[in-house]
């Protein structure tokens, strides 16, 4: 059981596309606080790569002024930190308990003891999500040391944030619209070595941004073809973005019903649906992830 309570208990599916705002951005009060976009299930405020260290003190100002009339609501809200300092100051500000959390970039063997003692000692009760974006991505052994701080880590992990762009740097490639990440062989083998390390032990995995607006299809297809990679959760960065994820999770009616067939502790250890076979210990999983989407997605209505 973890030893901190949170504001309110959150799943990862329910955060959807989280809509990225930079701190300076003259709409972060109407987006947080006046429901300016209905659909938007998840927003994360961005004091990292979003905004000049020139604008740092405007940022903050611009934040502490959302807060001042911030009310949680149905929209679950996410401030993204430049470094631990500015961690630091930012729990400093009034209202800053009514957040939900943290999405904390750079997230590495070398910060990650710094993050979480920061948060301790505030003595205040958020979820961090971890964005894998630093170096330590390339390495098998120090992913796996962050995995088993996570692991102990009295501050709970919501999602784990894959940083594609960053990752990209690294590699020295700029993702065109129509590339599929997972045919890129670089970025597909991090990605698969982040899934392998972090998913069988419990942790939920956010999909990489995709940095395209006008091309709607192709988000869509790289929205399809990330659940099929069982990563849920996404960064959007544009409105656009929003309708076409939630529509997307929604459950088709086939896999919700062989969903609710492998999870019936009436139905036998082997079910077969339209010539599928279903196998009620090893596909366990696949089913509460599918009926959580049901939940808060819907079912397609063309099914």
């Amino acid at each position: 059981m973890l030893k901190y309570l949170m504001i309110r208990n959150i799943s990862p599916i329910q955060l959807g596309g989280s809509l990225y705002i930079p701190a300076t951005h003259k709409n972060v009060y109407a987006v947080c606080n006046k429901n300016k976009y209905p659909a938007l299930r998840s927003c994360i405020i961005d004091t990292e790569d979003a905004i000049i260290a020139d604008d740092l003190d405007t940022a903050l100002e611009n934040i502490s002024h959302m807060l001042n009339a911030y009310e949680p609501s149905a929209l679950y809200l996410f401030i993204r930190p430049r470094n631990p300092h500015i961690l630091q100051e930012i729990l400093k500000l009034k209202n800053i308990e009514k957040i939900d959390g943290f999405s904390l970039p750079k997230y590495s063997t070398e910060v990650m003891k710094e993050y979480s003692h920061i948060i301790s000692l505030s003595q205040k009760k958020f979820y961090i999500m971890p964005v894998l974006e630093s170096h330590d991505i390339f390495s098998k052994k120090k992913l796996e040391s962050i995995r088993d701080f996570l692991l102990t880590c009295k501050i709970p992990t919501l999602t784990l944030r894959l940083g594609g762009e960053d990752m990209m740097n690294y590699l020295g490639l700029k993702r065109k619209c129509e590339d599929n990440i997972y045919s890129l062989v670089g970025p597909a083998q991090v990605i698969g070595n982040v899934i392998n390390i972090f998913k069988p032990f419990g942790f939920n995995i956010s999909a990489t941004v995709f940095n395209c607006i006008k091309h709607e299809k192709l988000f869509e297809l790289n929205v399809i073809e990330d659940l099929k990679q069982g990563l849920i959760g996404t960064t959007i960065i544009h409105p656009k973005q929003i309708e076409v994820i939630n529509r997307v999770y929604q459950v088709t009616h086939e896999d919700y019903m062989m969903a609710q067939k492998i999870l019936d502790k009436q139905t036998s250890a082997i079910i077969v649906q339209k010539g599928q076979m279903g196998e009620k210990f090893a596909h366990a999983s696949w089913a509460r992830t599918i009926l959580l989407r049901e939940k808060y997605y819907g079912l397609k209505e063309d099914n």
